[in-house]
């Protein structure tokens, strides 16, 4: 008796394919279309802008470093905090400060921009200088994965890993129609052998090197 019963495999792959198809419909239209951007990037040209904000620091912050003004490092946990509540800016790349200026300046990469935070405490102002890209740029970001945290790395993943799924799926449903099975086969060949084809003869690579 084989281990698995074909008239079972066929049933559960044709009811994986099928809602694999609708859970992954945003997310497969997502990454084909911001594929496609990513292939012409010149489409991205003033697809961003920048930007300058000053706001009060809070009194309480402004107290504390008052009272640790050549101690600034150590109220880094609640400059963090307070851009993270205020501003939602996390995940911070670098923080450096000037003990003569009372300066703390943190550097943020975002997705499609960056946003660069300058808190001065003896003019008690933050000054937050800031790019931001547009629908183009933050969706080509969001393909690559750059910038955009952990969570978004997990969602390209196991989205990546469930398309997979959706690929076996289909052909294993294939193989259940006879009458369609031949045709199907070559063009799962073709698709092979096309891009394969394409990449040896057009794309550009560097030979007679080990």
């Amino acid at each position: 008796m084989p281990l698995i019963n074909k008239r079972t495999l066929y049933s559960t792959s044709r009811a994986l394919h099928i809602y694999l198809s609708t859970a992954l419909l945003f997310l497969l239209i997502l990454f084909c279309v911001s594929g496609i951007v990513l292939n012409h990037v010149n489409w991205l040209e003033g697809d961003k802008s920048d930007g300058m904000l000053t706001v009060k620091l809070p009194a309480e912050l402004i107290t504390h470093a008052t009272e640790n003004r050549d101690m600034l490092p150590s109220l880094y946990p609640q400059i963090e905090a307070y851009l993270a509540t205020e501003h939602g800016l996390t995940k911070v790349k670098s923080i450096d400060w000037e003990k003569e200026d009372a300066l703390v300046m943190l550097d943020y990469p975002l997705p499609a921009g960056f946003a660069f935070a300058e808190l001065d405490f003896i003019s008690g102002e933050l000054n937050l200088e800031y790019q931001t890209g547009g629908f183009l740029s933050l969706i080509g970001d969001l393909h690559k994965g750059r910038h955009s945290g952990e969570a978004w790395s997990w969602v390209i993943d196991i989205s990546a890993v469930l398309m997979i799924f959706f690929a076996i799926t289909g052909m294993i449903i294939l193989f259940q129609n006879r009458k369609k099975r031949l045709a199907g086969i070559w063009l799962t060949v073709l698709g092979v052998a096309t891009p394969a084809v394409i990449y040896l003869c057009w794309v550009p690579q560097l030979k007679g090197v080990s």
